[in-house]
């Protein structure tokens, strides 16, 4: 397992989302076909069960969290690196 490379992505205390919970989830912020590149980058966050059900669920927070994972991506790496691996621009 891969440590995350996104600000406060490590913490396993609070949701990432904001939520204090004892139980949290480890969530790939690409997922699909992208999900075993977010693994490999560190693109990883931790949820509270509740926030993880909505997000796969019902797409709530999905922007937010790619978004989050490619500023964390670009500002270790550069957006050309980000194309290559991912495809897909979510700014």
């Amino acid at each position: 397992m891969t440590r995350s490379i996104i600000p406060g992505g490590n913490n396993q205390k609070h949701c990432f989302l904001g939520c204090a919970s004892l139980q949290l989830e480890r969530h790939h912020c690409l997922h699909g076909y992208r999900r075993k590149k977010a693994e490999e980058w560190g693109l990883t966050v931790y949820l509270c069960p509740r926030c993880h059900r909505l997000l796969h669920d019902t797409g709530l927070n999905d922007l937010f969290l790619e978004q989050v994972a490619q500023q964390a991506f670009e500002a270790k790496y550069d957006h050309e690196l980000w194309m290559k691996e991912f495809g897909k621009d979510y700014l």
